[in-house]
């Protein structure tokens, strides 16, 4: 027995199925040692081999003897559908470690789907077919080394080129890896040189941006000046409009008060007025309800006389079927007895024939004696007797002849005929059993849907009382939810009161600076000077609620900022404002304009008070990037003041720090903060308390219409449980109806069966007739033949022997041929006419039959005209009784409609009050919504004044970082409108500036950090190429080193085990190129024993086959494989090497596992398990095993 520690890793099993013919999952279970594969030719063998190399990640779909990869999905067979996915795995024992995976078992699975999915699995987790690759690299095991030989392989590797043939070698020498890492070195080689030629253009673009970098930021600084002193004026400006406003507001939120209480003593009435108006409609609910019942009644009345108007009908229907079925049975009645008269008529016909016949046959028979007595005296006379007998004879035998010949000819076309009208009854009897069958089906069906109707009808009845029952309980608990409902309502009426007004203010831009809100008013208008915007700050960002007041206070007058798609069309839009003197705006082109966010320091990513930079605690569409970076990129929000002076200390006071609660850090060390009266007029909080307000108002709905939905539940399962007792009564009504119908297509059924049955037996009758008239012609027709064939035979015999004597007396009897020759020809005539007698006779039998046949159908067609008569007369009987319970009936139906009409007048009266009622209400509602309108457009005056209000401050907090009392400290006694003709100038100077890059200040020192990195990288590349082209030059010695012993030690294996296997003679390997190893070929040298040296071209099959298993073999034994599997490598072999190979792998198996593809005796002899693949299923492979203990004995023994 072979030791499992002699193997460093064996294949423990291969699972494949949905495998070219292996439908099914078939575990091939192997053990150490020779497994040798056994099965006949197209059994699936070699499908085994293909699946390994498969698995390994053979990407050739030829190579696996396909066309394309999905073709090794089972495609299915006469028996079986084809599949969709085809999965191979092999199981290797990894107890010693040689895969480096820890794991002791490897599981190697691959799967394709018809739709060309493929996936490659280690231990059933997805992986790379490079993974796979590398792997099996360098373990001879991998689907290019030389674990798995076909015999197609075998003679591809006599016929490999010299330099091909190297990669055995190569694979022995365990050089792959080598090869793979030198391939990566230059593809690494390649990116350096590539990326280093790279480095040295951007190194030269960033020295390019230098020195006129430098000049941009000196323009940046004196700008930055300018700005400031703009900036103290234009807040002076907003100190004096938000001054003005206030004093607005105050008498604007006293006037709102007023309204607000007069609108609720309205409000009041009017619920008084609902609350009224509700209990009489639950009255008139009640009342629906009870002309709805008497409706039901009603309704249900109507349904029993529509049934018995039904029962009516089908009655007659019925009636109507009989008189059909009567029409019908007459008329074939009728066709029946035509038939059997124009019988009758053929049959006298035939018999009159026949006696014309008899009396023609009898008259020719007469005159033929006469002529014989004639001829005979004549031939007494002339002396030729001889002759005239032997002449006698042959008309003899010619008339036996003609006439066995006519009655074979009569009786073959009488039984073609008859065999036709077999076939034809054969056909009839079959349709008309088939449809027999149909019909016995259709009758036991409807039978069973008879009884299933009838106990379905007494479960629906019970069903139908406990709804009712359940039906009275619900009616006592749908009247208390309508005051909840009323109220919700009420709240919902004032929030959304509010809601409006926000909204309109909103719509309205209201809060906005009078330029802003004009250039997007004309925007909302479609007027050119709008085309181009993109909306303002406020109406582009989302913020969370957590973030507004940090947020608010951080843009600041940026919120009205407005986004343009481009320079042009913020020019336009200022022109506009311009022309139109409608005041002034900022704008923020989006092809112009340039943001960026700054770079946190790690110390300060860390602070525990660290929010994030402003920029990123914002939502907003990508294309707004720019302008949002330029006014929120470079601002820092922290939690609290605490957090904002240890952010302020690590960044060395360079940042602008905002607070959540809206204290602010300026750069250079100021603080500004304070409390922060925050009202809706602000942009981003009017924004938030929209949508506050919205999920209030749609929370009172969602709750109301809970509410409404619990009471209309109630409602609900009332109408329908009473739904579900009408449909219950109309499902009786119609399943009573369909019973009815289905007992008449019972009885249609019955009768049709039986007549069926009648019918059949007809067919079954004529059918039996005309096989034993075709059996009885059979048997005539073999006599006739054999009487045929004898009167031939007599007749050439006579007409040889005629001859004869004729010609020695031809003379003598010239004159007593032709009466011979008359009376012959009167002969043969006789002969024909008694073949047509005869054809009469048999003719008039056949007509006789058919006669009797006739007979027997009319007489079955007038039993069953009796039946269906005496039928009809039941069916009108029924009528009578239907129509009397119709009258009475319909009097009941009268009665119901006679006291739904009495109900339905109360209905009207209640319904009259109930809208006197509406008219009351719809009054006091007009009244309310009159003061809602007034309070609303207070509202809105002072939403819009407090909107002004909280637009100044906010302007002042966001864009200047002050509150109302630090700006309070900035006025003065200048003139407004002096204010605004030196900010013009301070704008002017700015502007004389020329294009500013405010970045400058800050890229000039980062780019010039950035030139030195890019010199620091093209040095390191530099290094990085100089050690990959030495990593490059110390592969390539290995490799040589390795291609050399290598090649040694597997030219001495070939060198011996070519005597071996040969017993005698000599080869050897030789190279073509020794002073190149890397790239040398490998050329093979053979002198079989007792030959000479000669090309491997001209060995035999089995020697090439030989010499190529004798070159694997020296590989195993230099490197051996964990497993070798061979696919028939031995098929060319004569018995005598088959065995000597046998006992060569045998040997080797010690060491390597060896799976053998194999139909030779000599091969199988040596394993120690035997697969069997068979096919008992076309198509489709199947997997027997056999434990050869025998040869396990021996192994141990050995």
């Amino acid at each position: 027995m072979i030791k499992p520690e002699n193997f460093p890793v064996f294949l423990k099993g291969i699972h494949i199925q949905g495998f070219k013919s292996f439908a099914d999952r078939v575990k091939l279970e192997l053990g150490q040692g020779l497994s040798v594969i056994v099965g006949p030719n197209g059994s699936g063998k070699s499908n085994v081999a293909d699946a390994v190399r498969w698995v390994l990640g053979e990407q050739s779909a030829k190579s696996l003897r396909g066309a394309k990869m999905e073709d090794v999905i089972f495609s299915g067979s006469s028996q079986r559908r084809q599949v969709g996915m085809a999965e191979v795995s092999l199981i290797f024992d990894n107890s010693t470690g040689i895969f480096p995976l820890d794991f002791r078992e490897v599981t190697i699975t691959r799967r394709v789907y018809r739709d060309g999915e493929s996936q490659y699995l280690i231990n059933k987790a997805l992986s790379r077919l490079k993974d796979i690759q590398e792997l099996f690299m360098d373990t001879g095991a991998g689907k290019e080394g030389f674990s798995i030989i076909g015999q197609g392989r075998v003679e591809e590797i006599l016929n490999l080129k010299s330099e091909e043939r190297r990669s055995l070698i190569e694979e022995a020498a365990g050089i792959t890896k080598f090869r793979f890492r030198k391939r990566e070195a230059l593809k690494r080689l390649d990116d350096t040189v590539l990326n280093l030629q790279r480095l040295e253009d951007i190194v030269q673009e960033i020295e390019d941006q230098l020195t006129p970098l430098a000049a941009q930021a000196q323009v940046a600084e004196q700008s930055l000046a300018l700005s400031e002193e703009q900036k103290r004026l234009e807040i002076l400006g907003v100190v004096l409009d938000v001054t003005e406003v206030k004093q607005k507001l105050s008498a604007g939120e006293s006037n709102s008060e007023k309204l607000q209480s007069a609108l609720m003593s309205v409000q009041a009435a009017l619920a008084l007025k609902e609350s009224l108006t509700i209990e009489d409609k639950v009255n008139l609910k009640h009342s629906d309800e009870t002309i709805q019942r008497q409706q039901n009644e009603v309704f249900q009345a109507e349904q029993a006389l529509n049934a018995l108007k039904h029962e009516l009908n089908l009655r007659v229907e019925r009636a109507g079927y009989f008189a059909d079925q009567i029409t019908r049975l007459g008329r074939e009645r009728h066709v029946d007895e035509e038939r059997l008269k124009d019988v009758l008529e053929r049959i006298k016909a035939l018999e009159a024939k026949q006696s014309v016949l008899k009396h023609t046959v009898g008259k020719a028979q007469q005159n033929v004696m006469l002529q014989e007595e004639r001829l005979s005296e004549a031939r007494r006379n002339n002396g030729a007797k001889e002759i005239e007998q032997l002449k006698t004879d042959l008309f003899d035998a010619l008339s036996e002849q003609s006439h066995s010949s006519n009655q074979l000819t009569g009786t073959q076309h009488t039984l073609s005929s008859l065999e036709q009208q077999v076939r034809q009854l054969e056909q009839e009897l079959l349709q008309k059993e088939k449809e027999h069958g149909t019909l016995q089906e259709r009758h036991l069906a409807l039978e069973k849907e008879q009884l299933e109707i009838e106990t379905a009808l007494q479960i629906t009845d019970k069903e139908r009382l406990r709804l009712v029952d359940e039906l009275e309980k619900i009616k006592r608990h749908r009247q208390e939810q309508q005051q909840q409902v009323q109220r919700l309502m009420n709240q919902a009426d004032q929030t959304r009161a509010r809601l409006q007004a926000l909204q309109a203010l909103e719509d309205n831009l209201e809060g906005y600076q009078r330029g802003v809100r004009e250039v997007m008013l004309a925007k909302k208008k479609g007027i050119p000077a709008g085309v181009g915007l993109c909306g303002t700050v406020a109406e582009l960002i989302n913020v969370k609620e957590d973030y507004e007041l940090a947020l608010e206070t951080a843009l600041g007058a940026g919120l009205q900022n407005i986004v343009a798609e481009s320079e042009q069309a913020a020019k336009a839009a200022i022109h506009y404002l311009k022309a139109r003197q409608l005041g002034r705006a900022t704008f923020l082109p989006l092809d112009v304009i340039q943001g960026s966010k700054i770079s946190v320091l790690p110390a300060v990513q860390k602070d525990p008070g660290f929010v994030g930079i402003a920029l990123d605690l914002i939502s907003f569409e990508e294309k707004y990037r720019p302008a949002l970076a330029s006014l929120l990129g470079r601002i820092t929000v922290v939690t609290d003041m605490d957090a904002a002076t240890r952010v302020a200390r690590f960044s060395g006071y360079k940042l602008r720090i905002v607070t959540l609660e809206g204290d602010q850090v300026h750069p250079g060390g100021s603080l500004s903060g304070g409390s922060v009266q925050r009202k809706g007029g602000n942009l981003l909080g009017r924004s938030r308390e929209i949508e506050s307000l919205a999920e209030t108002l749609s929370r009172l709905k969602n709750e109301g219409r809970q509410k409404e939905q619990e009471r209309a539940e109630i409602e609900a399962e009332q109408g329908r449980i009473q739904a579900v007792i009408d449909q219950l009564t109309q499902e009786q009504r119609e399943k009573q109806e369909y019973l009815v119908m289905l007992r008449t297509q019972f009885d249609s059924a019955t009768t049709q069966i039986r007549r069926f049955k009648e019918d059949l037996q007809i067919a079954s009758h004529r059918y039996q007739g005309a096989i034993e008239q075709k059996a009885e012609l059979s048997l005539a027709l073999e006599g006739l033949k054999d009487r045929f064939e004898a009167a031939e035979k007599k007749s050439i015999s006579l007409r040889e022997a005629l001859h004869k004597r004729e010609r020695e007396a031809k003379t003598a009897a010239e004159s007593l041929e032709a009466v011979g020759e008359h009376l012959t020809q009167e002969k043969i005539q006789l002969a024909k006419w008694e073949q047509e007698l005869s054809q009469c006779l048999e003719t008039l039998d056949q007509e006789r039959l058919v006669c009797k046949e006739n007979e027997a159908s009319l007489k079955l067609k007038l039993q069953n005209l009796e039946e269906v008569q005496l039928a009809n007369s039941g069916v009108d009987d029924e009528k009578t009784a239907l129509i009397i319970q119709l009258e009475e009936q319909s009097q009941s139906q009268a009665a119901q409609q006679f006291l739904l009409m009495q109900k339905r007048q109360e209905r009207e009266v209640l319904a009259t009050r109930v809208l006197e009622w509406e008219a009351d209400i719809q009054k006091k509602r007009e009244e309310a919504h009159t003061q809602e309108q007034r309070l609303h457009a207070n509202e809105l005056r002072v939403a819009r004044w407090e909107t002004e209000w909280q637009t100044g401050i906010t302007r002042l907090s966001e864009e200047f970082s002050l509150s109302w009392e630090e700006a309070m400290m900035y006025k003065s006694v200048e003139d407004r409108a002096t204010i605004g003709q030196r900010i013009q100038e301070l704008k002017q100077q700015i502007k004389a500036l020329g294009p500013i890059n405010q970045a400058a200040i800050e890229a000039y020192p980062k780019l010039l950090s950035r030139h030195e990195f890019m010199l620091n990288q093209r040095e390191d590349l530099i290094e990085a190429n100089q050690t990959l082209r030495q990593l490059i030059a110390e592969l390539d010695k290995i490799m040589m080193e390795r291609f050399a012993e290598s090649f040694n030690a597997v030219n001495h294996a070939f060198k011996d085990v070519f005597k071996e296997l040969f017993k005698g003679g000599s080869a050897e390997l030789c190279l073509v190129d020794p002073e190149h190893l890397l790239e040398t070929g490998v050329e093979i040298i053979v002198q079989p024993p007792g030959k000479k040296q000669q090309l491997l071209s001209l060995l035999s099959g089995g020697e090439r086959a030989l010499t190529a298993i004798a070159l694997l073999f020296a590989l195993l034994r230099v490197k051996p494989s964990p497993f070798c599997l061979l696919d028939e490598i031995e098929a060319s072999l004569d018995d005598a090497n088959v065995q000597r190979f046998a006992e060569y792998i045998h040997r080797l198996s010690h060491s390597t596992q060896f799976i053998v593809i194999s139909h030779r005796k000599g091969t199988m002899e040596s394993a120690d398990v035997l697969y069997g693949i068979t096919m008992e299923e076309s198509g489709v492979s199947k997997l027997l095993s056999v434990q050869l203990d025998d040869r396990t004995n021996r192994d141990e023994s050995a």
